[in-house]
């Protein structure tokens, strides 16, 4: 049995329950909102150390900002990260399961450092960030996530290298069942991926706060600052950001054969960034075009990274598109109805967000808001009732 029939094999005889390029075009996208909310918790938490060792008036009146932000960010990071992951597990399940068994024990250990460290980035934000105390517990919260991502950095890497899978998982022959090592990794793609997208999506976040909270008017030279702080951050980001990729494409890239398109395409969305935010003269006004910016060159990482995948597992004749499938229109169903109530839950707060303008004063949002905000929670209530009864059906019915 050669490696391409060992991946075949080892494929869900099921197969997937939607067509598999589907689901591959969702993995992209999906984690794209994964990676923004993850290194903003990594940024922010940064930042929020920063600030504490190093204050003045405003860095540290934003570093309590961010000591805030922090959990609720660690938070979204781990919401958002269940989608790609169903996706990863769908289509590319051989080399999921494959890479959590050769790093068993940090892929257990995964869920217990995230915990880790969700909880203490929230214990600096209710007992240390009003008076600086507990920095300790910032510090371990940054740590933490870090480490976290550093362990999925080194699972991505061994699921797509299955020709040295019998190597780690028996080395001279010696089975090994510990799971305690890390036996790949990259450094330019863990740099670029992580602290420099955490800077970045630090840098676009500082100019939205602003943007959103612009209309308080005693505030106007801190929100100001703070947007400015926000394009300089990123300015400085941006140029590490090319040579990163370029790094990345000359170690990942070049050892499967792609260095040069994936060398152009990250080189491009580094200098790309470092002009928008060299020609951004009015960071605060110019924030939701900033966001749109920095999640088009996120969804291009994305292409990036997946593109890396699949020319990897190319090799063995494994491809998505040949992934088997069986329409199973129940899961489709319910997969449809479960995101158009999420997104319009979702929606509905974002709204309200938005219509309350970040004043101090009492805002009152629109009739035709309120009108969707009573649908979008009366889905919701439906959508648990349905779980509910499905629950007691299958409990007390189905013997």
């Amino acid at each position: 049995m050669d490696i391409g029939d060992m991946l075949e094999r080892m494929r869900d005889p099921l197969g997937a329950p939607f067509y598999p390029p589907a689901l591959q075009v969702l993995l992209v996208v999906t984690w794209v909102f994964h990676i923004f909310f993850v290194t903003l918790a990594l940024g922010s938490s940064a930042y929020a150390i920063l600030g504490f060792l190093r204050p003045n008036e405003y860095r540290l009146r934003l570093a309590r900002v961010a000591a805030r932000l922090t959990p609720n960010a660690v938070g979204l990071g781990i919401v958002t990260g269940i989608a790609p992951l169903l996706f990863v597990q769908t289509i590319y399940d051989p080399i999921w399961y494959a890479s959590n068994t050769l790093t068993g024990f940090w892929s257990v250990s995964f869920i217990f450092v995230v915990m880790g460290g969700y909880s203490l980035a929230y214990l600096f934000y209710l007992k240390g960030s009003a008076d600086g105390k507990l920095l300790w517990s910032a510090i371990a919260s940054f740590v933490l996530p870090f480490f976290a991502g550093w362990v999925m950095h080194v699972l991505a890497s061994v699921s797509i290298r299955p020709e040295r899978w019998m190597e780690w998982y028996a080395p001279n022959g010696v089975i090994d069942t510990r799971g305690v090592e890390f036996h790949s990794w990259n450094i330019p793609r863990l740099v670029f991926l992580l602290p420099l997208q955490a800077g970045l999506s630090l840098a676009v976040v500082l100019t939205l706060f602003a943007w959103y909270f612009r209309r308080i008017e005693e505030d106007a030279p801190f929100m100001n600052w703070v947007a400015n702080q926000g394009r300089w951050l990123g300015l400085a980001v941006s140029p590490l950001y090319a040579v990163a990729g370029l790094l990345w494409a000359a170690t990942e890239g070049v050892e499967f054969g792609i260095g040069v398109p994936v060398g152009i395409a990250l080189a491009t969305v580094g200098l790309a960034l470092t002009g928008y935010f060299f020609f951004l003269k009015q960071p605060m006004q110019q924030a939701p075009r900033t966001l749109l910016v920095w999640i088009v060159s996120l969804l291009t990482v994305g292409v990036v990274r997946e593109a890396i995948r699949a020319v990897s597992l190319a090799r063995f004749g494994y491809s998505v598109s040949n992934y088997p499938y069986i329409m199973d229109w129940g899961s489709i169903l319910l997969f449809g109805v479960t995101t158009v109530v999420d997104v319009a839950v979702v929606t509905y707060l974002a709204l309200v967000l938005y219509q309350s303008g970040g004043t101090q004063r009492d805002t009152q949002v629109s009739p035709r808001v309120e009108r969707f905000g009573s649908i979008a929670t009366g889905m919701l209530g439906a959508w648990f009732a349905f779980f509910i009864l499905v629950g007691l059906y299958t409990t007390f019915m189905l013997k």
